[in-house]
Parts: structure tokens; sequence; C-alpha cells
């Protein structure tokens, strides 16, 4: 049956018609070839997302030091360093209507808890490499930014990880009403994450070999419009001035803290980074999230427990929201009230970053 698409071969029009996949690596591997079939442009019009993959079938651990217990069909990784999972199934696949979304929360809840950045950037590096592709130079270009390094950029796609701030994505031939309501449901109650449904239907027009492919974006709510930059793009200070008055004082007195003891205070588009002189990322504040992050497991990967459990002890008394062990995310409010604390743990964060010297 067409969908109204028409192929004009002579002066005559030729209905296409919806053509079923052979199977359902057929569509992963579309996915995997040409993610702009993720429809990122419907998803945030004002600001198209683009993705580079990270890899297909990727590993999904359920404990620390776990090779993993599931694997997601494709890890994506955004221009903003926003992790992106995407499930690919064909609508005769029962699976699609309730089973999937299981399958997709699991991937999801351990993968922002125990995926390490060292990993992710290895298995990123691995397969661009397979693509012949420079890994640096994919993410210079998904970035936009000439200075960007392998290293930091995943240093972010951690510190969103941590956060909670990762985007779901169903992909099928035809999303059934069950598994749309569902994605809806949850766009509106998770307020990090994004969840969307893509549905992907090719179309052939009898005798000719020519294929047509057509995205489109589901479940894109209210909120997640809110969550995503639909839009025109904003500018960095249009970010700074919609943040919380509690994050504008924070990041001034952060950017203070980094300039008198020889930090590097950096700005991004959505935040204010304090690095030390060799780019070791000490805390990130989000304006977006009015949150104050703080990379803590890069301190154990060193062996630095001690510090580490007080770094964790201090962030944790000052706020009554859960804090994830590897990356703190301290709401602004909490973090400024308890700055002078804080400060004391990036200072001694530093130092130790200074001995490696």
């Amino acid at each position: 049956m067409s969908d109204g698409l028409f192929h004009l071969v002579g002066g005559h029009l030729v209905a296409m018609a919806v053509a079923p996949y052979d199977a359902e690596d057929v569509l992963q591997g579309l996915a995997e070839r040409y993610p702009d079939l993720l429809a990122g442009a419907q998803m945030s019009p004002g600001d198209p997302r683009r993705w580079r993959l990270v890899r297909r079938e990727q590993a999904v651990p359920d404990r620390e030091g776990s090779a993993g217990r599931w694997s997601v069909d494709h890890l994506f990784v955004d221009q903003d360093a926003v992790p992106t999972l995407v499930e690919v199934k064909r609508s005769t696949d029962t699976r699609i209507r309730r089973e999937v979304v299981g399958q997709m929360l699991d991937y999801a809840a351990n993968g922002v808890r125990y995926w390490p950045a060292a990993g992710l950037q290895a298995a990123f590096e691995a397969t661009q490499s397979a693509a012949g592709l420079d890994p640096t130079q994919a993410v210079m270009e998904l970035s936009g930014d000439g200075t960007q390094t392998l290293e930091d950029f995943f240093a972010r796609v951690e510190t969103n990880l941590r956060a909670g701030r990762l985007r779901l994505v169903f992909v099928a031939d035809l999303i059934p009403d069950e598994l749309l309501r569902i994605v809806e449901f949850l766009n509106e109650q998770m307020s990090q994450a994004e969840v969307f449904a893509v549905e992907v239907k090719q179309y052939r027009a009898d005798g000719h070999d020519d294929l047509v492919i057509v995205p489109r974006l589901l479940g894109r709510t209210g909120g997640a419009a809110a969550k995503s930059s639909g839009g025109p793009r904003r500018t960095r200070e249009a970010v700074v001035a919609a943040a919380s008055e509690d994050t504008r004082a924070l990041a001034s007195m952060a950017a203070g803290f980094a300039r008198d003891i020889g930090l590097t205070a950096e700005e991004s588009p959505t935040a204010l980074l304090v690095k030390t002189p060799a780019r070791e990322t000490l805390t990130v504040i989000y304006f977006l999230y009015n949150s104050l992050d703080v990379p803590i497991q890069p301190l154990r990967d060193r062996g630095w427990n001690a510090a580490a459990d007080h770094a964790f002890e201090v962030l944790n008394a000052a706020t009554s929201k859960h804090l994830s062990p590897k990356t703190p995310s301290v709401p602004a409010g909490d973090a400024l009230a308890h700055w002078t604390e804080i400060s004391e743990v990036l200072t001694e964060m530093a130092a130790l970053y200074g001995s490696l010297r």
C-alpha cells in the first residue's frame, strides 16, 4: 500500500509501496551506516542531533568490572557528548510491544552506573578506525571543536552518563501504539533522559530498483521538547541567563577559585569546566541542569581511593539528593551553600593531579 509517495518516471507517476525489511539485521545495518535515519533534525529542529557510532552490539555490564551481561544494538554519541542507546526491532517481532522497553531500561540503568569512559573511548576508537576514519578527527568534526581531544570528549560522555543525561531510541519499521504510549509516558516522567521512537519505512515501486527510506519521529511530547534544544539554538549568553541565580553565582565563584589557584575555567556552550593545567576535569557546572558535577572515579582509577571517598562524603553531605559514586551531581543551590567545603575538595584533587607532574 502506498503512503502517498510516488516515483516520476517518463512522465508517469508510479506509486511507491511500503516494503518490509528482509531481516532485522538489514534495519540494524542501515542505522549503523546512516545515523541520520534516527531523525536527529526532528528531535531538535533548531539544533539537529548528529551522531558517531561508539559500537554496534555494545556490551552493558551489570556490576563493576563485568565484561557485560547484555548488549544494546547500537551506542552512539551526539555532538554534545550525550550517549544515545538504540534498539532496533521489526514490527513482526512481538517483543516490540513491551519487552523491548524493559530491555532498554536495563541497559540505561546499568550503563549510567557501570560504563567506564575509557572503555567507551576504546570502543569508539576501534569502530572509527575500522571504518577508515581517524577517531580524533571524528570527535573534532562531531563536536565542531577543532581542539577537542578524545579524552576530554569521553570525560564529558561519562559525566552525562553519571548524571543520567542520555537518549533512548526505539527503531522499527512500524511503531505499535503500545510502545508509543510507553515512550510518551517515559518522556513526560524522566527529567534528564530523552525517549523517542523512530519509524523507518522503506518504499519500492514495482518494476524499479530505487529505494526510498523515510524516518519519522514519534513520542516528542512537550516534556521531550523542553529537554531538547527545540527552536533556534540558544547562545551561551541565553543559556546562562536562563539558569538559576544560584547556578550563575556558583559559576562565578568557581571561575574565581580557578583563577586564584592557577587552574583553568573553560567555557562550553552549556557549562563551565574547571580543569588542571594538564586538562584533568575537577568539576563541571551545568547551566542547563543547574548542577555541579565532580568526576571522582578518575581518582579511584589512579589508586587514590581515600581521596575519592572523602570527596564523595563531602558532596553527599551537601545535599539530600541521591548521588552517583562515580560522578556526583549536586544541585547548584546546595553546592553554593557548601562551596567552602567543596572548594577544599577540589583543591585537594588539583594537588593530587599536580603530583603526577
